[in-house]
C-alpha cells in the first residue's frame, strides 16, 4: 500500500459522510488524479468505497484480513503505540516480538498474524489460531515502572481487551483471572506475558493476546469444542476483525498511562469483571496446590484467596479451577 493509499483510507476512515475528492486532494497534498488512482488501488484490495456524482467518495466497507496502514488509520492520534505489523503467517507473535525486544527495538510495536503456525498459551500449551478467524497479536513495551510491577501488564490487557469487546459487540466480557476472557462461560481470549533483557541489558515484556471472533463451535479441536467460544458464537453474526481490532489498539494505547499512574482504575475494572469472586476455587501453581475462596484482587491485581483454615493467601500466578460447592 502506498503513502497516497494508506493516508487516503485514513481520511475516509474517519468520516460519516461523503467527502469531496477536491477537499481530500486539498488535505493530503495531492491532485485529484492522485486520489482517484488511490481510490482504485483501494478497491482492488478489496476495500468497498461509494463514489457519487456531487457529494464524493466514503468507504463503506474493508476487506477481511488485517492490513497494517488501516489499523494504524483506526488508531487516530498515537501515544504510546508507534508501529503495527501484520504477517501472513509466522510460527508466534510473541516470539517476534522477543527477538524485536533482544535485538534492541523501542517498545510501542505490535506485531498481528493472521496465522501462526506455533502459537502458545500459558505453561507451554498450544493456542489454537485458526487462519483469519481471530486476532493473534503481541506488544513489544519497555514499562517505565520498577520491575516489581510488571506483573500488572496481564490485569491490564485482561481489562483493555475486555472493554474493547465489550465497545464492539456490546456483550459483558468476565475476567477469569489472571488471563483469561470469558463470554457466557465459554473462552473467548487468553493472555501470556513474557519479560526478557537485550544486549545493553535493557529490560522489555512482551504481553501476546489471541481473541476467538469469527470460529463456529464446529471449528475448534475436539477437545475444545465444549468450553472455547468465539464472539461469532456469542453474538451469533459475523464480527468484523479489524473494527475489533481497532477498538483494542485504540484501548491498549490510550489506557498504557493508566498501567503506569492509576492502576487502581483497572483494578476496579477487573473486579467488577471477574468471574471467580466469591466462589470456590482450586490453584496449581508448579506442584503447589491451593484452594479456598476467591475474596479480592490486591492493588497489583494478585488474587486475595481465603483458605479453609481461615487464613489469606496472595497468589502471584496460577491455574484456577472453580469448583462446585
Amino acid at each position: 500500500m502506498s503513502s497516497v493509499d494508506a493516508r487516503l483510507l485514513q481520511a475516509l476512515g474517519g468520516a460519516a459522510v461523503h467527502m469531496p475528492v477536491g477537499d481530500l486532494a486539498r488535505d493530503l497534498g495531492e491532485t485529484s488524479e492522485a486520489i482517484y488512482l488511490a481510490m482504485e488501488a483501494l478497491v482492488g484490495a478489496g476495500f468497498e468505497i461509494e463514489a457519487r456524482p456531487g457529494l464524493g467518495i466514503r468507504l463503506l466497507g474493508s476487506p477481511d484480513r488485517l492490513i497494517a496502514d488501516e489499523l494504524k488509520g483506526r488508531l487516530g492520534v498515537w501515544r504510546m503505540i508507534r508501529e503495527v505489523v501484520v504477517f501472513e503467517e509466522t510460527d508466534s507473535t510473541n516470539e517476534v516480538a522477543m527477538r524485536l525486544g533482544r535485538g534492541g527495538s523501542a517498545g510501542g510495536v505490535v506485531i498481528f498474524a493472521e496465522h501462526q503456525t506455533a502459537g502458545r498459551g500459558r505453561f507451554g500449551r498450544r493456542w489454537e489460531s485458526a487462519s483469519h478467524r481471530g486476532l493473534w497479536f503481541s506488544l513489544l513495551v519497555r514499562p517505565e515502572v520498577p520491575l516489581v510491577e510488571w506483573s500488572r501488564l496481564t490485569t491490564w490487557a485482561a481489562v483493555m481487551v475486555a472493554l474493547a469487546i465489550e465497545e464492539t459487540v456490546g456483550i459483558r466480557v468476565e475476567i477469569k483471572w489472571p488471563n483469561d476472557l470469558f463470554i457466557q462461560g465459554r473462552k473467548i481470549a487468553g493472555i501470556l506475558a513474557e519479560s526478557g533483557g537485550d544486549e545493553l541489558g535493557r529490560g522489555f515484556a512482551v504481553v501476546g493476546m489471541g481473541v476467538n471472533v469469527n470460529q463456529l463451535a464446529e471449528e475448534f479441536p475436539e477437545e475444545l469444542e465444549s468450553t472455547a467460544g468465539s464472539l461469532r458464537m456469542a453474538t451469533g453474526r459475523w464480527v468484523g476483525r479489524s473494527e475489533l481490532a481497532g477498538a483494542i489498539l485504540r484501548g491498549l494505547d490510550r489506557g498504557w498511562a493508566l498501567l503506569e499512574n492509576d492502576f487502581a482504575v483497572v483494578v476496579k475494572a477487573a473486579s467488577e469483571r471477574s468471574l471467580l469472586m466469591g466462589r470456590w476455587i482450586e490453584v496449581r501453581n508448579g506442584e503447589n496446590f491451593l484452594a479456598g475462596m476467591a475474596e479480592y484482587l490486591d492493588e497489583e491485581g494478585h488474587l486475595m484467596m481465603r483458605r479453609g483454615d481461615g487464613g489469606l493467601e496472595r497468589l502471584v500466578a496460577g491455574e484456577v479451577t472453580v469448583v462446585a460447592r
